[in-house]
């Protein structure tokens, strides 16, 4: 009886693992999306939450990727790109998934590019994002950017080393946070904090330009208007992400003794100190430190006395200083908004001051523009290099 019941055990147990796969996919039956843009439709009519949208999904086409060994597949693109019009993201994936023949396969979609019209128009783009917030086959890791221009045109982008634009592009993102001055990529997750408290922040402006893509600033999304409202400059990120203690690498370049001098940023991290007792008369203390290290020199500078190395970091803190100035300029006197997190500052160490003004911070009265602003910037000079001491 025992061994019975232990057969049977083993026979629905059998039949259980079995059953495992019964909706399962063929790989062959998978369209799988690595990057898609999105437009406002030629004959959009622009009316807010009704405009027609063109969605461009580039798909993977294993035939034309090969493998490591042995190649492409004679000749054969490893994409294709698709595009469909509509009124709802869901209802175009749904007609371009009708086109291919294939069920949209979205775990590898690498980046989604949002034109600048789309991002302009109020409400629209939070809705866009839902679509892939809500949207259980994709990730929270998607990197989102604005495109000058038509997104779509992004995806035509035809690099010499890499068979998938999307993935291209996708590497270029990455390789941007170790440069300075280029726009840390924001991924689909942070973008879902930002648009449930209503927060700004900025977003990649990017360009296709000679079959590349070029970083061209970041575009400001206002979180009361529910949309991009202007933009900063190459040099304003600069700026924008040492105040905002981001991982900033790469060369600060300065007029030292009538010679430029490249200031190569090993190092950099900020803090805030915020004195906020009264709402209207708000003070901000932006601290930066950096280290780093005299990285090139067009002329005959010798950091061999310390008068010299504190001069060349004099130089390079009120260069910093200054690009940070007009950064906080741009975002308190044109864009009025409050991209660098100094409400939330005021949120989690000022609290009751903040419930009294939280309507008023970037909007309304917005305190944020009227606030003082104190940028303080100090540079440390860790190596010299050896070229004259060589030499001697």
């Amino acid at each position: 009886m025992i061994k019975r019941v232990h057969k049977l055990f083993i026979c629905c147990l059998v039949l259980i693992l079995l059953s495992g796969c019964w909706d399962g996919i063929s790989i062959e039956e998978r369209g799988f999306i690595i990057g898609m843009a999105i437009d406002v439709a030629k004959d959009g009519n622009k009316n807010g939450s009704n405009d027609e949208l063109t969605l461009t999904s580039q798909i993977a086409v294993p035939a034309g990727l090969g493998t490591p060994s042995g190649g492409g597949g004679g000749g054969q693109k490893g994409y294709m790109n698709i595009s469909a019009s509509g009124i709802s993201i869901y209802d175009i994936a749904q007609d371009v998934a009708n086109q291919t023949n294939k069920m949209p396969f979205f775990e590898h979609l690498k980046v989604i590019i949002v034109s600048e019209e789309v991002a302009s128009i109020p409400e629209l783009f939070a809705n866009v994002m839902d679509v892939f917030i809500r949207n259980r086959d994709t990730h929270r890791g998607i990197y989102v950017v604005i495109s000058k221009g038509k997104a779509m045109d992004i995806l035509d982008i035809q690099p010499e080393n890499e068979q998938l634009p999307a993935r291209y592009i996708d590497k270029i993102l990455e390789n941007s946070l170790r440069k300075t001055g280029e726009m840390k990529p924001v991924r689909i997750g942070d973008i879902h904090e930002y648009l449930l408290t209503e927060s700004s922040f900025v977003l990649s402006e990017v360009a296709a330009k000679n079959n590349r893509i070029n970083f061209e600033g970041g575009s400001v999304f206002k979180g009361d208007s529910s949309k991009v409202i202007g933009s900063l400059s190459l040099e304003e990120m600069l700026g924008y992400e040492l105040i905002t203690g981001q991982e900033v690498r790469g060369p600060v370049v300065v007029d030292f003794k009538g010679h430029l001098t490249a200031y190569s940023i090993r190092e950099a991290n900020s803090k805030i100190k915020i004195k906020a007792k009264d709402p209207k008369n708000i003070e901000i203390d932006v601290i930066i430190k950096l280290e780093g290290e005299m990285q090139e020199t067009f002329g005959t500078v010798k950091l061999q006395k310390t008068s010299e190395v504190e001069a060349l970091e004099k130089a390079v803190s009120d260069k910093v200083k200054e690009i940070a100035n007009k950064s906080i300029e741009q975002a308190q006197k044109e864009l009025k908004a409050d991209v660098f997190g100094f409400g939330d500052n005021l949120k989690k160490f000022h609290y009751e001051t903040w419930e009294q003004m939280k309507d008023n911070w970037d909007k309304g009265d917005n305190y944020f523009s009227n606030s003082t602003v104190n940028v303080t910037v100090k540079t440390e000079v860790r190596s010299d290099g050896v070229i004259y001491k060589s030499k001697e």
